[in-house]
């Protein structure tokens, strides 16, 4: 019987991070960030896609930058290390690396979105 390859991606949240946050700009204002940053997230990870469909190296990899860049600030360093692979991957025209990194792109962009919010993903 043939078994299923199953990609399982722990994600995490630099609690941290996101304390240096809420502590210098306030509660409010980082709670916009937040959820800006969750919003520009999202919208990357469809552009990314959309860039790959049409093969715009230069395009994935300026997303993927911006991607990195953005998680550094909110605290998914998981995610930030993967956006950097992806560019890696994008700029030496690494066909096969950057299928790979944009499969997993996705599966840890999905997972990081809904964990800044839930505190069981929030490493100490």
């Amino acid at each position: 019987m043939a078994r299923m390859l199953e990609f399982e991606e722990q994600v995490g949240v630099d609690a941290g991070r996101l304390t240096r946050l809420y502590r210098d700009v306030g509660d409010r204002e980082a709670d916009r960030l937040i959820c800006d940053a969750m919003e520009d997230l999202a919208l990357s990870l469809a552009r990314i896609g959309r860039a790959y469909a049409a093969r715009d190296s230069a395009r994935i990899i300026d997303l993927a930058v911006g991607m990195e860049s953005l998680c550094a600030r909110i605290g998914l360093p998981k995610l930030e290390r993967v956006a950097r692979s992806v560019a890696i991957c994008a700029r030496r025209g690494d066909g096969a690396g950057l299928d790979a990194t944009l499969a997993r792109l996705s599966r840890v962009g999905d997972r990081s979105l809904s964990a800044v919010w839930d505190p069981h993903y929030h490493s100490v």
